[in-house]
């Protein structure tokens, strides 16, 4: 049974005839105020006590209190009746405003905490707030944030909320409202009465369709150190754990929507058998983190369901066979018609679909967000002009030396904090190559200079955050941690020219650096570490990539990618695939190519081919012995006229065995058998005796002839 009270009075109480209001719905969602909406008639005793931005709304279920709110809005419509509308009490935080701020080094409790008090001290005593549990942090507890006159609650969603997966809950505690920060796990109860759906899931899908559901997953864990194929990566695998298959399905799921596949990634997960547990989840839970179902009071009957039993923030176990889903879903938004519970409506999920209006302010607060952003980056760049007014105009006198060389010529002028070099520790030198700075005395380094080159070298110039704002780079006025994490900057800028270097100093490990280079007709960027490194032209027409010690080329063209050895020309090009297929060089000759063709003389006819062209000389198939064999030797090849056996055809250099199929049509030549030649010549043969008369016997005599061992012709008759 529902109630609702203002002010602490009735309002509506189902059954009675004065206290009435009609169309009564009250919306809930996680992290958001709520609102109650009603009708109230003339004939309601409360009609005349409704005040705006005064009067308190508060709605009971079961004598529980599901909504406390203030009335923001109460309209006459054309029969008097007063169309109340009101906004729940979250929406007090809307009435204060955090000041411009840094805080850092505070826990999650302490931020929200000191939020709160400013919060508080800002508004009247119906209105304040008073921290409750606060169970959500981040990985060492330890929060950088600024405020910068955002509302209380803004501040607290986008800066706590969103950030650490918070969700807001309201408490109260003899009479005092406290508001904790949990995670979804801890908002609600773990409902017992599950939902099951069955092939029907997706009508109840609000933002998921078949095609993004998989029946069938391979998981793919960390990266192995060695590879069965050389130039592709290899991973942990299930095959181990899983009968040799690399992937697991839903075998309902298979025999409803047929086999869809697809690959998810576990980094840092070793073991076969924990990379299977965590497909098998993936494949029936996590898929559907994503998905939002959104469900009326006469869905959930169809289901066998009573929403009476939900609550905004519970936890609900949701089935669907069909599907292989068996995952939980949190309540994150409730529609309540007080006096109309077919109407209700419920929405599962952790992904909640924006009205028009809040996408518009989730727009503008990002373009908000990217204002503030450049506003920073200039007050930074102030803070450094700041810095640098007050260094040249409030220091102290230094020393000047001025030096020359044996003929008397000018060397060099030096700006130092000591009466001579050997003494000084900062360092200000100018001479004919240009201006340098050094906090490590005279023989430096001088981590900051600008050289007659052109060549400005800034140790505090941070990669990548050059702006629009006239080569504007953000400033900080101290580094804590130079030492581990130096990085020098360098920028050049000459006709047809821009170039950037960034390299981080060599410490315990490794040195680190890149750079780029804009010209007139490239864009250049390199990447090396312990002497080892990649680069990647690109032109108008084609992109380079290369490597600095296999001197090994990629280029790629339009439709075409060719692979060079030793240097970017013809003769060095080894290979190239194109819409044709794979094609093959050798020292500047074009030898053939691996592809598709169809048949001449008739175009149905589509196959694979091995062609070799005319600068080609032989096609062959070859295998290495053994691991100690140091060349591959030829089995089965195709020469021409004047190559390796001076005879067009091909060639065997092993035993073929057919098996007992046939070879038809064939011309022998040079025929041997167990090891001896075939004979070749005639066989006298008698073909017939007769009766000469008189007791002769008169004989007829033929021949056979033989070529190679094979009867070539013979007789007859």
């Amino acid at each position: 049974m529902y109630q609702v009270l203002i002010d602490g009075k009735d309002l509506y109480y189902p059954g009675d005839k004065e206290y009435v209001i009609a169309d009564a719905v009250t919306k809930l969602q996680m992290n958001d105020s709520g609102t109650f909406e009603c009708d109230v008639p003339a004939i309601n005793p409360e009609y005349g006590n409704i005040k705006n931005r005064r009067s308190m709304i508060q709605v009971l279920k079961n004598e529980k209190e599901i909504f406390y709110g203030e009335v923001r809005e109460s309209e006459k419509d054309f029969y008097g009746t007063k169309q109340v509308y009101a906004v729940g009490e979250l929406a007090f935080l809307f009435d204060s405003i955090q000041p411009q701020a840094k805080y850092q080094d505070m826990t999650s409790r302490q931020l929200l905490e000191t939020w709160l008090d400013i919060h508080n001290r800002q508004v009247e005593e119906r209105k304040r707030f008073y921290v409750g549990m606060v169970t959500v942090h981040d990985s060492n507890d330890s929060l950088y944030r600024f405020t910068n006159q955002e509302t209380t609650l803004d501040c607290i969603r986008e800066k706590l909320c969103e950030k650490l997966n918070g969700y807001l809950r309201i408490r109260k505690v003899n009479g005092k409202r406290y508001l904790d920060l949990v995670t979804l796990q801890e908002y609600g109860k773990i409902c017992e009465q599950p939902i099951e759906f069955g092939e029907n899931l997706l009508d109840y899908a609000e933002n998921v369709s078949a095609s993004e559901l998989y029946t069938a997953v391979i998981p793919k864990g960390a990266r192995l150190e060695e590879s069965p194929i050389e130039g592709l990566e290899a991973y942990v695998s299930i095959k181990s754990e899983n009968n040799g298959k690399d992937y697991l399905y839903s075998q309902e799921a298979v025999s409803i929507y047929g086999w869809n596949r697809c690959v998810v990634s576990w980094d840092d997960v070793t073991e076969p058998a924990n990379l299977k547990r965590k497909g098998e989840e993936w494949l029936k839970d996590n898929q559907y983190e994503s998905m939002v179902l959104e469900l009326s009071a006469a869905d959930l009957s169809i289901l066998d369901v009573s929403m009476e039993s939900f609550e905004l923030g519970d936890s609900i176990p949701v089935y669907s066979r069909p599907h292989g889903m068996d995952r939980i879903f949190p309540v994150q938004k409730l529609e309540l018609h007080l006096q109309d519970p077919t109407s209700d409506k419920i929405q599962l999920g952790t992904k909640i679909k924006l009205s028009y209006t809040e996408q518009n302010k989730g727009h503008y607060q990002y373009v908000e967000q990217q204002l503030e952003n450049n506003r920073q980056t200039t007050a930074w760049l102030q803070s450094a002009i700041d810095n640098a007014t007050s260094m040249m105009t409030g220091s102290k006198g230094g020393y000047k030396v001025t030096e020359f060389d044996e003929k008397g010529r000018w060397l060099r002028d030096l700006y130092m904090n000591a009466p001579s070099k050997e003494q000084a520790t900062q360092v200000m030198q100018i001479n004919m190559n240009g201006i340098g700075f050094s906090r490590d005395g005279f023989d430096g380094p001088y981590k900051n200079a600008w050289t007659i080159d052109g060549v400005l070298l800034g140790e505090f110039i941070k990669a990548g955050s050059v702006k629009a704002e006239a080569l504007s780079a953000e400033y900080k006025s101290s580094v804590s941690d130079e030492i581990d994490t130096t990085v020098t900057a360098k920028f050049q800028v000459a006709e047809n020219l821009i170039s950037a270097e960034v390299k981080r100093a060599k410490d315990a490990e490794e040195e680190l650096s890149s750079s780029l280079k804009l010209t007139s007709e490239m864009i250049e960027t390199k990447v090396s570490k312990e002497g080892f490194g990649s680069y990647v032209q690109q032109y108008y027409d084609r992109i380079l990539l290369g490597f600095n010690t296999s001197s090994k080329y990629v280029q790629i063209t339009a439709g075409a990618i060719s692979i060079y050895n030793n240097g970017v020309e013809q003769s060095k090009k080894r290979s190239m695939f194109d819409q044709n297929g794979n094609h093959f060089y050798r020292d500047g000759y074009y030898v053939g190519m691996i592809g598709t063709a169809e048949w001449d003389e008739n175009t149905a006819h589509k196959g694979l081919v091995f062609d070799l062209d005319v600068q080609g000389k032989y096609m062959a198939w070859a295998y290495k012995k053994d691991a100690s064999a140091e060349i591959y030797k030829t089995i089965w090849s195709f020469e021409r006229e004047g190559t390796m056996t001076n005879e067009f055809g091909l060639h065997a250099g092993c035993s073929i065995n057919m098996h007992n199929w046939t070879i038809s049509n064939a011309k022998l030549q040079n025929v041997s058998a167990g090891g001896k030649r075939g004979w070749s010549g005639s066989i006298p043969i008698v073909t017939k005796i007769e009766d000469a008369g008189d007791g002769a016997i008169r004989w007829y005599f033929n021949t056979i002839d033989v070529i190679d061992g094979i009867i070539v012709s013979a007789p007859r008759q």
